[in-house]
């Protein structure tokens, strides 16, 4: 007896119905159609960190409830599964399965697409605003960007617009996302991406550059990347989004590093696609073999916020109290974290990994590499922490989230770096 086809939609980072090739192709080419989202993706360990905490596990679980209400207006089921090879047999068993699904970056989601691969399937990269190119990836960004700015911008594709037929399969066990009453810093769902955007882009276009390095407060930043890094807005999307408020309201210099900063996030993206291993490694893309610490007692200070340098410490604070900080923050936690202390960049990316509301593997362990010297920065240059919080107004910040008036180190933290550049740095094979 024939089976009766049916379209299986993986939705894993590309957590929205508009811009998404994937289940645009799935509803135009089939009458049957239902969406699975891989709760194991969300788990596991590194470096003793959990893959993914209670912060993004909350946004994440919104975002699926904001992406379930906007599925179901077009009579589509989505389930949130625990094993989707089991799953995927399930149905196999039943209907002639096609398998949509976005292809991701990193070595760990290419080895999930395995389990998709076993199936007829089509296959979609939309996680960038460029077309896929050429370009030598152990280079600078600069180099890069050269490259990328002479290049079109690609046009997202049309929302899915009809009613097709409901699947419902009910021998799958549809899990829930527990929910965490933590605070947060922005909730999730597509409508809520696209709020944000008009929001910040209506009132802060032409503020950004003289704000994007304060340390704290919210609209400082756009905090667009927390809706990018789960695909509840795309990149080509926020482009036009810019675009079409810069015809408004003007271009400007502050518009323009909004764009600049999207450039880093493709950046790091486009080097990932082409290598999905190395910037995970210990000695990264530049295969450099560097004798970084692993000392637990030193890595717990660190993590425990411990180090006795205000600015740090209160960084730390506010990551494992919101799931965020500002890229400022971000920057002097893994300059002190490497340059500093000279711990392996790896153990501070899975802390990120862990607490990051916005976490992505590219952008994360692209930063991490850089900030390490194994990636793409081939300067050594060391942020002071002190002198960066006097610049971006850190008082305020440390005042809030340690409950006390900055102090001054209690120690040589200069000679520490110092000590670390010549026993860590200098030494390579």
């Amino acid at each position: 007896m024939k089976k009766e086809k049916l379209a299986v939609v993986i939705f894993r980072n590309n957590l929205r119905l508009r811009d998404n090739k994937a289940l645009l192709s799935a509803q135009k080419e089939n009458t049957n159609l239902l969406c699975l989202y891989p709760l194991e993706i969300l788990e596991g360990f590194e470096y003793g960190f959990e893959k993914c905490g209670s912060f993004r596990k909350e946004f994440i679980r919104e975002t699926l409830l904001s992406l379930h209400s906007d599925l179901d207006q077009h009579n589509i089921s989505l389930y949130c599964v625990e094993d989707i090879s089991q799953t995927l047999q399930k149905l196999h068993n039943q209907f002639d399965v096609e398998i949509y699904y976005a292809k991701e970056v990193g070595s760990q989601e290419e080895s999930f697409e395995k389990k998709l691969q076993c199936y007829k399937h089509q296959s979609f990269f939309d996680q960038t605003m460029l077309e896929p190119f050429s370009f030598e990836y152990k280079k600078s960004f600069s180099h890069f960007r050269k490259k990328a700015e002479k290049l079109d911008v690609l046009k997202s594709c049309k929302k899915i617009d009809i009613q097709i037929n409901n699947i419902r399969a009910f021998d799958i066990d549809n899990k829930k996302l527990k929910k965490n009453l933590r605070p947060r810093v922005c909730k999730g769902g597509e409508t809520n991406a696209l709020e944000r955007v008009d929001f910040y882009l209506q009132n802060h276009i032409h503020t950004y550059y003289e704000t994007r390095s304060l340390i704290s407060a919210k609209d400082h930043s756009t905090m667009f990347s927390p809706y990018l890094s789960v695909g509840s807005l795309s990149p080509r999307i926020l482009h036009e989004k810019l675009k079409q408020y810069e015809k408004e309201l003007g271009a400007s210099k502050s518009s323009y590093w909004i764009y600049f900063e999207l450039l880093w996030r493709e950046f790091f993206h486009q080097v990932m696609l082409q290598t999905p291993k190395e910037l995970f490694l210990k000695k990264g893309l530049q295969g450099k073999t560097y004798p970084f610490i692993t000392d637990q007692k030193q890595l717990n200070l660190f993590f425990d916020a411990n180090t006795g340098v205000d600015i740090i410490d209160a960084g730390i604070k506010q990551l494992k109290t919101t799931g965020w900080i500002s890229n400022r923050q971000r920057q002097l936690l893994a300059s002190y974290f490497v340059k500093n202390l000279g711990l392996d960049f790896r153990y501070g990316a899975a802390f990120f990994e862990k607490y990051l509301i916005d976490y992505n593997p590219a952008s994360n362990y692209g930063n991490w590499s850089y900030q390490a010297g194994v990636g793409h920065d081939k300067t050594y240059r060391v942020f002071d922490p002190v002198l960066q919080s006097k610049r971006y107004d850190g008082a305020k910040y440390v005042q809030k989230w340690l409950h006390k008036e900055e102090e001054h180190p209690k120690f040589d933290y200069k000679k520490m770096a110092q000590t670390v550049q010549k026993q860590i740095f200098q030494y390579s094979l």
